[in-house]
């Protein structure tokens, strides 16, 4: 699920094309670039801007097909996801769609968030 990453001091200011490699408890996220620009791979910290709107939708996609190959492997299901979720996610706005993501891994759905190292 490649995204269009914001120019941003944690992409050097230059828009990036990178995928989701991996999220922490902490709230960073590694992400792997897919532009071929250096570096490979870079940390977006909590307060970095990351393209929700363009992650979510795709994520939800992968999730319907049960295709979880290019789900990084903090969002893929460890149990199957209700119907009502599904078809309400995009409904509502972006912080609540956030907020029904960390509902869903505190209940099981997604396996614990790891720590940086």
């Amino acid at each position: 699920m490649v995204l269009i990453i914001s120019a941003q001091p944690a992409t050097s200011n230059e828009e990036r094309q990178a995928v989701l490699f991996s999220c922490f408890r902490d709230g960073s996220l590694l992400m792997e670039a897919k532009d071929g620009k250096k570096p490979a791979r870079f940390y977006l910290k909590p307060g970095d801007i990351f393209p929700w709107d363009q992650f979510l939708p795709k994520l939800l996609v992968n999730w319907q097909l049960s295709d979880y190959k290019d789900i990084p492997k903090e969002f893929k299901p460890q149990k199957r996801i209700p119907d009502f979720v599904l078809e309400g996610l995009l409904k509502e706005p972006l912080e609540t769609q956030l907020k029904i993501l960390a509902t869903l891994r505190s209940q099981g759905y997604f396996s614990a968030l790891p720590t940086r190292k």
